[in-house]
């Protein structure tokens, strides 16, 4: 039995604040300007998915550090580039594009942090971490997507 190390789901349930919080604000919009949460939440998400790759990144040259895999490398940075992407889009006011390339990057990478834990790359604990935290995400940025007067999907 592999132990579950306390700190990293701390700080990852941590890291959901913004999401649900921002899903919260959207919905009861609490006096601001009504797309406002939406920029926000959008950002954020670019944040994570730039972390997400950094992370894919490090574990590749820490395990492979003479040789690292240059298409694990380039793969890495699709996350950071994506949620560059969904940022622009946003500014853009293609929210419902903004949102959807998010979900879309983060269950990408959530498959591939699966394959990799299960070929041993990232540790057993970290697969229940990353569902919870990839299930949380999305269901906020859906959450945004669906309320209010009209979906934003188009």
């Amino acid at each position: 039995m592999s132990s579950r190390p306390v700190l990293p789901f701390v700080l990852g349930i941590a890291g959901l604040v913004p999401f649900v919080g921002l899903a919260i604000f959207w919905a009861f919009s609490f006096g601001l300007p009504r797309p406002t949460p939406i920029f926000w939440i959008v950002w954020y998400g670019a944040a994570i998915l730039s972390f997400l790759g950094g992370s894919r990144w490090g574990a590749e040259i820490s395990n492979n550090p003479q040789s690292p895999n240059s298409l694990r490398l380039t793969l890495a940075m699709l996350p950071p580039l994506l949620g560059w992407l969904a940022a622009i889009l946003v500014n853009e006011l293609a929210f419902g594009a903004a949102l959807a390339l998010l979900i879309a990057a983060l269950g990408f990478q959530l498959a591939w942090d699966i394959l990799a834990i299960r070929s041993g790359i990232f540790p057993r604990w970290y697969l229940p971490l990353r569902i919870l935290l990839t299930v949380v995400a999305v269901l906020s940025l859906q959450a945004v997507a669906v309320s209010g007067t009209q979906p934003l999907w188009f």
